[in-house]
C-alpha cells in the first residue's frame, strides 16, 4: 500500500508542477500562449526556468525526485531476496542513477554554461535511465503475476507501455539531439508528451496494486 500511494503522489506532483509553472510563466509573459502538449510553443524547461517561477519549479521537482528515490527503494525492498543478485538490484541502481541526473538538471536549470550541457545531454540521460528502470521494474512485476496483491491487467499494460516508450525514445532520440532548423516546436511536443507518458507509467504502478 505504501508503494501504491507513493506512486499516485509521484504521478500527480510533477504534472501539477509543470502545468502550474507554465500558467504562472504565461501570466508573467515569460512564455507564449498555447496548448504546449499540442502546439509545442514552449518547452517544459522554459516554463520553469525564469525567476520567480524557477523557485517553485525546483522545490517541487526536487521533492518529486526524493519521492521517486523512495519509490525505487520501496520496490527494491519488496522484491529483493537476501544474498541473491536479482533483476530488482539492477532496477534499483538504474532508477537511482536517473534521479542523480534529474537533480543535476534542476541544479543547473537556467545557468548559462552548465545548463546547456544538462539541457542537451543530462536530461536525456535522466529520461533514458528512467525509462529503462521502469521497463526493468515492469519485468519484475510481470515475473510475479501469481502474486494476488497485483492486478495482472495493469502489470501487462505497464510492461507494454515501458516497451513502447523505450522503442519510441530510440527512434526519436537522433531527431531530438541533432541541429535541425524549424523543428523546435516538434521537439517541444515530443518532450511534453513523453513527460506525460513517464507520469502515466507511475500511475500504472499505482493501479497494479490491489486494495486488499
Amino acid at each position: 500500500m505504501k508503494i501504491k500511494n507513493l506512486s499516485f503522489v509521484i504521478f500527480l506532483i510533477p504534472i501539477f508542477t509543470v502545468i502550474f509553472s507554465y500558467i504562472i510563466s504565461l501570466n508573467l509573459s515569460l512564455v507564449p500562449s498555447c496548448i504546449p502538449i499540442i502546439d509545442g510553443c514552449t518547452s517544459i524547461s522554459r516554463a520553469g526556468r525564469y525567476f520567480p517561477v524557477n523557485i517553485f519549479f525546483k522545490i517541487l521537482m526536487f521533492a518529486s525526485g526524493c519521492l521517486i528515490s523512495l519509490y525505487w527503494y520501496k520496490n527494491y525492498t519488496f522484491f529483493k531476496i537476501p544474498h541473491k543478485f536479482k533483476l530488482i538490484n539492477i532496477t534499483y541502481i538504474v532508477g537511482l542513477t536517473s534521479i542523480i541526473f534529474l537533480f543535476l538538471y534542476l541544479i543547473f536549470l537556467g545557468e548559462n554554461n552548465y545548463y546547456k550541457f544538462f539541457k542537451k545531454i543530462g536530461i536525456f540521460i535522466y529520461i533514458l535511465f528512467s525509462v529503462i528502470s521502469e521497463l526493468l521494474l515492469a519485468i519484475v512485476y510481470f515475473r510475479n503475476l501469481e502474486n494476488k496483491l497485483f492486478n495482472n491487467f495493469f502489470v501487462k499494460k505497464k510492461l507494454f507501455l515501458s516497451i513502447f516508450m523505450l522503442t519510441l525514445g530510440i527512434i526519436l532520440f537522433p531527431v531530438m539531439i541533432m541541429k535541425i532548423d524549424n523543428i523546435a516546436n516538434f521537439r517541444n511536443i515530443v518532450s511534453w508528451n513523453y513527460f506525460l507518458l513517464i507520469q502515466i507509467n507511475f500511475l500504472f504502478t499505482f493501479l497494479i496494486w490491489n486494495k486488499n
